[in-house]
Order: C-alpha cells, then structure tokens, then sequence
C-alpha cells in the first residue's frame, strides 16, 4: 500500500515536471533557426547568417513591429570587441551587418520609443 502511494506520487510529479507548458510569451520555438531568449515578456530571436545577423521579435507569440525600434548588437569574440547598429528591416525584423563566429558571446541592446531598454545575451 505504501509503495503504491509513492509510485503514484512520483507519477503525479513526473508528469507535472516534464509536461509541456504554455507560455505567457507565446511559442518560445525558433521560428528562423536562431537562438531564443526572453527578456521582460518578449521573444528575441538571434540568427546568425554569413555576412549579416538578424534579430526577431515577438510579443505574446505576435510579431511585434520594429519601425520605432532602436538597437545594437556587440560581439565579444577572440579577445576583440565589435560592434553596430540594427536597422528596421520589415514587420518584426532587424538586420544589423556583422556576424557572429562559434564560441562568441554576444549582446544586443533594444529600446523601443517610450519604454526603457532591454539587454539580451547569447553565447554560441
């Protein structure tokens, strides 16, 4: 009887612990094939392409415009330090012209009008 309390308890916290959730951000799934992190309620997704890195963002799993938003982006690599500005490039998406190499750690920096800024970091 005792051992039949256990397992059920055990099978009521297995089943709690790796259940799937839902989020109050939305889809936290990469929907570009970048790397995904939240910061104050909103996605930012992080893709790195040959001569150029673009970031995503997302509000409660709707994109969320970018035409008044502000940010840069500084990639901490091989004991150098780079850095640039993002620039609006349509809907929920800004390109900013540097990339990103393997082992880097990266900060992006985003300030929407009205609101204070946000800092993200990635280390790939």
């Amino acid at each position: 009887m005792k051992a039949s309390i256990i397992f059920t308890i055990l099978l009521a916290l297995g089943t709690f612990v790796f259940s799937s959730s839902a989020s109050a951000h939305g889809s936290t799934k990469a929907l570009h094939g970048g790397v995904v992190k939240i910061e104050h309620e909103m996605v930012f997704e992080l893709v790195r392409e040959n001569a150029a890195t673009t970031l995503y963002l997302r509000d409660h799993g709707k994109p969320y415009p970018t035409n008044k938003v502000t940010g840069n982006i500084t990639v901490l690599a091989s004991g150098e330090k780079s850095d640039t500005t993002f620039k609006h490039a349509g809907d929920n998406k800004m390109v900013a012209n540097i990339s990103i190499p393997d082992g880097a750690k990266v900060l992006v920096k985003i300030k929407d009008q009205g609101h204070h800024s946000v800092t993200v970091r990635y280390t790939f």
